[in-house]
């Protein structure tokens, strides 16, 4: 690993594969997460995280053998010291060189697959709760385009948009055709929305994934 340093931040540049496993992938990467630019002990991990304080330990130890862990304090009491540990860098950067994907595409893929199956298999949860099982509408709407509808009956959609139906999303089109100042207008105000709701700090956690591309090859 090489260490680089500017006047505020301290950034790592991983260089092992295994390191490079562990922080692009969103599972393991949360192990860290307790002790990334902060001192934090194995307990304060293990109540942040939720996991056994054991468990913890054994996932710190991993962490301090590939480098990306440092002891930054012990403090001493009657019986036995308490450990603190940190992140040997404030910022990490993994170049896609380091990681074992082929393709930057496969890449993308693997540090999003995680993501997509915690907001599919969600998804899904609300909606059992909400109406049981569904089916999927296909038709052309009176604008003549192609429609893939989640549907409750072979005549009605269904839409967790009423009132009392739960907050979940998962829209896909791949028909929009824009200019591109629109396109980049689309791309920005997204981006501001989940922000601006990002802020937040409600009672519920919430996934939220936003995408937006030029569609230059479609595959069929």
């Amino acid at each position: 690993m090489k260490e680089q340093k500017s006047p505020s931040t301290s950034i790592l540049i991983i260089q092992d594969p295994k390191a490079a496993s562990i922080l692009t992938n969103p599972a393991s990467l949360r192990q860290l997460e307790p002790f990334l630019a902060r001192d934090c002990s194995i307990s304060q991990a293990a109540k942040e995280t939720g996991v056994k304080a054991n468990t913890v330990l054994s996932r710190v130890r991993r962490l301090l053998d590939l480098g990306l862990l440092k002891v930054s304090r012990v403090l001493a009491r009657k019986g036995r010291s308490i450990k603190l540990y940190r992140s040997s860098s404030e910022m990490f950067f993994v170049p896609y060189e380091a990681t074992s994907a082929d393709t930057l595409e496969t890449a993308l893929a693997e540090r999003e697959a995680y993501w997509e199956t915690q907001l599919r298999k969600n998804v899904v949860r609300a909606r059992m709760e909400d109406i049981g099982s569904w089916g999927t509408r296909i038709y052309r709407d009176k604008r003549g385009r192609l429609q893939v509808q989640t549907a409750v009956t072979p005549e009605r959609n269904y839409s967790a948009l009423d009132a009392d139906g739960p907050a979940v999303l998962s829209a896909w089109r791949d028909s929009l055709y824009l200019d591109f100042e629109d396109a980049k207008t689309l791309q920005r105000e997204m981006f501001s929305l989940l922000k601006s709701y990002q802020q937040k700090r409600g009672s519920q956690h919430y996934i939220v994934h936003l995408g937006i591309a030029p569609l230059l090859k479609q595959d069929n």
